[in-house]
């Protein structure tokens, strides 16, 4: 029986360390892993990472870094120190991602401890065809996103992060054991918000996601311990 705690991530998405904290008790009993993003990360000084490590939970650190090899380099070496599961590079040149993944395994190897994933930013969910055009991408966001994780691959990354809309064909190019992550997930009934190439929980699943990332409508729902429980029983109705 598949554990549908272990596909769902909750995003922590507030300026507000003691919302932040409010929150992850609220949620105690439902949720399991947490993404940090950069609102939060900057908020609290990275406090609601310390927090988390004394609940015991997993720890998505997604500050998408985007630098010059050595700097991206260096901050993921950092982030290893921290002891988070997952971190979120963006996908851009190939030595830059290889000198990353090459880090990861070498500061991991020399701290002792289980290796996190190191996983690339395809194309964000907030993006459209027409966004992109209108930086200058010629593709459209499928096949910029399958492009880019085949690449990401290739460095030695461990996974992506891209839209359910997208992963099934990025599992085909890549294969069962890459991992995806997927955010821009919305229940049938959730506003979508900023995000434009949203599915449901079920849909991202069943489309080949490994994990699925749930903002709002859990954080901003009226019991999103019950939000959260509800989103986990229909993941794993899909494997019954």
């Amino acid at each position: 029986m598949v554990n549908g705690k272990d596909k769902l991530i909750v995003a922590i998405d507030t300026d507000n360390y003691e919302k932040a904290v409010e929150l992850i008790d609220s949620l105690e009993d439902s949720v399991d892993i947490y993404k940090v993003g950069l609102e939060n990360y900057i908020a609290s000084r990275g406090k609601t990472i310390d927090y988390l490590k004394t609940k015991n939970k997993k720890i998505f650190l997604d500050l998408k870094f985007h630098d010059i090899p050595n700097t991206m380099k260096s901050a993921v070496k950092a982030a290893i120190r921290d002891g988070v599961w997952m971190m979120t590079i963006h996908v851009s040149d190939i030595e830059g991602m290889r000198q990353c993944a090459q880090i990861a395994k070498e500061e991991s190897e020399r701290l002792n401890i289980e290796k996190p994933l190191i996983i690339g930013v395809t194309v964000l969910t907030s993006l459209s065809d027409e966004d992109l055009a209108d930086i200058g991408c010629k593709e459209d966001t499928t096949q910029t996103a399958i492009k880019r994780a085949k690449l990401a691959k290739k460095a030695g990354l461990d996974g992506v992060v891209c839209s359910a809309r997208e992963v099934q064909n990025i599992v085909k190019e890549c294969g069962e054991d890459f991992f995806t992550v997927c955010p821009g997930i919305r229940p049938k009934n959730a506003a979508k918000g900023d995000q434009k190439r949203v599915v449901t929980p079920s849909q991202a699943i069943e489309n080949g996601a490994k994990t699925i990332v749930v903002g709002r409508p859990i954080t901003q729902s009226e019991n999103p311990s019950k939000s959260a429980d509800e989103i986990v029983k229909e993941i794993e109705s899909i494997y019954r």
